[in-house]
Order: structure tokens, then sequence, then C-alpha cells
């Protein structure tokens, strides 16, 4: 039962909190799809292949499982989470390191 939880009161909270924030301003959704915008081009400019996904989660498709371990584990030490997506998650030579934009990011 991979991925079969429920929320718990504090994450339902803060997920009530950021319904009310992004209703009271469309800046924050602007920040974040401008965030991913600029994310994809520079993955993209580097010859990664980041698929076709329409929300701020961009997969780069690595293909192998080792691969994709050892680029997120890099990435975690140059201080970005970025998970490793392997099998059963996807199927074999699918492999990728998952990428979830925010709006809190800055191009720093």
């Amino acid at each position: 039962r991979l991925f079969s939880i429920a929320l718990t009161i504090p994450d339902t909270a803060a997920l009530l909190e950021a319904v009310t924030m992004l209703g009271e301003s469309e800046h924050l959704v602007q920040k974040l799809w401008g965030n991913v915008d600029y994310l994809r081009k520079g993955f993209t400019d580097l010859g990664f292949d980041i698929g076709h996904s329409e929300t701020p989660i961009i997969p780069v498709m690595l293909r192998d499982e080792d691969l994709a371990r050892s680029f997120s584990a890099k990435l975690f030490e140059e201080g970005v989470f970025a998970s490793a997506i392997c099998f059963p998650m996807v199927p074999k030579g699918t492999a990728r390191v998952r990428v979830i934009v925010s709006a809190s990011f800055s191009k720093e």
C-alpha cells in the first residue's frame, strides 16, 4: 500500500492556511510558475530530458537507477532536495530524479 496514508492534523492545518493565502493574492502562484519555467529551461539547456510534466514537479529522466540515486545524493550535498524515483515506483529503465519547485525558491 505504497502512498496510502492519511494527512496528519498539522499537515491539514498547513494546507488550509496555504489555500487561504492563495485566495488572497496571485503573487505566489505567479512566482511559482516563473520558477518552474526558469528551472525547466535550465534543465533542457543542459541537455536533460524532463519529460512533459505540466506541474511544478519536474522529472529529470535518467533511466538508470544507480545514476538516479547518486545524482540525487550529489544534489543533496549541494543543498538541493531531489528524490530518486526508482523501481517499483516506476517501471525498470525509467528511473528519474523528481524536483519539486516552490514559490520560495530564489534564482541565486
